[in-house]
């Protein structure tokens, strides 16, 4: 059915083309603001994300107490005598934490303080950039050090912590303080330290996460670097070649298994050092950090559990894995074949 003819129909042909001239230069007018708008909106978001990403460098204070004991921590104390640590620019923009070292019967040089500073603050900038949870809020850091792995242990037993007395490092919630020990390879101290604080983090942000997931991030923020590039994995070694030989050995745990197996019976199977548990759930995080995709599911099912989901993961897959547990199953199957690249860049 034909329209009724609009006013601007009726006007002489000379009228309506002024108008429709004075209507492209109206809409030119409107798309050059609009090219502008958008324009101001990107630059203020870099400059946003420019002035957020600038690097703070923490000033690292060190002193010794009565008893000859070396502590070192981030705040200036004017009750005690305090030496300026020349620690160098980091290479990670984190300096947001609050930590506290205490060497008892060791000492620390400058660099390996700045193993330490650069450690903790490339663990608080995965969660916070990879993982998007609000590091700002921080987790302090209590690190003692001792010497020796009997003062360790002793130390442990006089907490009631004798079920850890195997391990090289423990974070201890309700002190919120790590503990280790100076490793004969000191740079497997700083791994060690490197996991503790991934404890400490996920137990703060993420209190119900599975064991699977707090071990294996642990084990994962052991192989975490830093370069100009920014954030990477290195692949571990160890893990690997204990997962290939359970799989060979037809003694890895399949991927229904490994999610649905509750956190109890998880650090009981684990403590008991049989099976390759640790290592799995370390090499599964490394293969869901792999790519964009896995990694997307890992940070959905952390901000699950954030909010207080109990669900077994396995549950959660169909849901936040694309093409669910059948797709997760192969995906992984295929990586185990030579379990991904040795270099992980984030």
């Amino acid at each position: 059915m034909p329209s009724e003819p609009g006013f601007s129909n009726m006007l002489p042909q000379s009228i309506r083309t002024t108008m429709a001239c004075y209507r492209f230069h109206l809409f030119g007018q409107i798309a050059v603001i609009r090219t502008f708008i958008t324009t101001f909106k990107r630059s203020l978001v870099s400059l946003l994300f420019f002035v957020a990403a600038s690097p703070v460098h923490a000033e690292i204070y060190k002193w010794v107490d009565e008893e000859g004991k070396v502590h070192f921590s981030d705040r200036k104390d004017h009750r005690v005598e305090q030496e300026l640590v020349n620690v160098k620019p980091g290479s990670s923009s984190w300096s947001g934490f609050d930590i506290k070292i205490q060497a008892v019967g060791v000492e620390l040089t400058d660099e390996e303080i700045q193993q330490i500073t650069d450690g903790v603050n490339n663990v608080y900038e995965f969660f916070d950039r990879i993982m998007f949870f609000d590091m700002y809020q921080t987790v302090p850091v209590n690190l003692l050090i001792f010497s020796n792995r009997s003062e360790y242990q002793h130390y442990l037993l006089r907490r009631n912590r004798g079920r850890a007395i195997a391990s090289y490092g423990l974070y201890i919630p309700s002190e919120n303080q790590i503990v280790v020990y100076v490793q004969k390879d000191r740079s497997r101290t700083f791994k060690t330290i490197k996991h503790e604080v991934s404890h400490a983090v996920v137990d703060t942000i993420v209190p119900y996460a599975p064991a699977w997931l707090h071990e294996g991030l642990a084990e994962q923020m052991e192989m975490l670097e830093r370069d100009g590039s920014g954030l990477y994995f290195k692949r571990h070694d160890e893990n690997r070649r204990i997962v290939a030989r359970a799989q060979d050995n037809g003694r890895l745990k399949g991927i229904d298994q490994f999610l649905k197996l509750q956190s109890q019976k998880w650090q009981h199977s684990d403590l008991s050092g049989q099976g390759s548990l640790r290592a799995q759930a370390g090499q599964f995080l490394y293969f869901l950090l792999a790519k964009p995709t896995r990694r997307n599911f890992l940070v959905r099912l952390m901000h699950n559990f954030n909010r207080g989901d109990r669900t077994l993961s396995y549950y959660l897959v169909d849901d936040n894995y694309i093409g669910g547990v059948s797709v997760l199953e192969s995906d992984w199957g295929r990586w185990l074949f030579n379990q991904g690249e040795p270099v992980i860049r984030l």
